[in-house]
């Protein structure tokens, strides 16, 4: 039984994984269509900030969700993790990733207040 959850998990976590990578690239994309669209705004303009603050809290929420599903693929392989110090340097992992993602979440309501202000 063991064996097969094993299995199980190395096929399924490469795919939470890919999840990540995919929210992490559509935030990417996405910011870098709306700095090309507004490029010209941004360079003839002076309230820039309006549109740098939109543009960055949609990347962020991106970044906030990919780190999420990187979170749940390492919270899912720990089940099959041979050693306790493999199982300290996944901890250690998973530790920085929610600190990012409290402070990425910090700033992402930061600033949908100061845009909805």
């Amino acid at each position: 039984m063991h064996e097969l959850l094993v299995q199980w998990v190395g096929y399924v976590v490469p795919w939470i994984e890919a999840l990540g990578i995919v929210a992490v690239l559509w935030g990417v994309l996405e910011a870098f269509m709306g700095l090309a669209q507004r490029g010209w705004l941004l360079a003839t303009q002076r309230p820039m900030r309006k549109y740098l603050g939109a543009i960055r809290l949609a990347m962020g929420e991106k970044m906030v969700l990919g780190l999420e599903f990187f979170l749940a693929g390492d919270i899912v392989q720990t089940i099959v993790v041979p050693t306790w110090n493999s199982l300290a340097i996944l901890g250690g992992i998973v530790v920085i990733r929610t600190v990012i993602v409290y402070f990425l979440n910090l700033e992402l309501s930061r600033g949908a207040r100061q845009g909805n202000a």
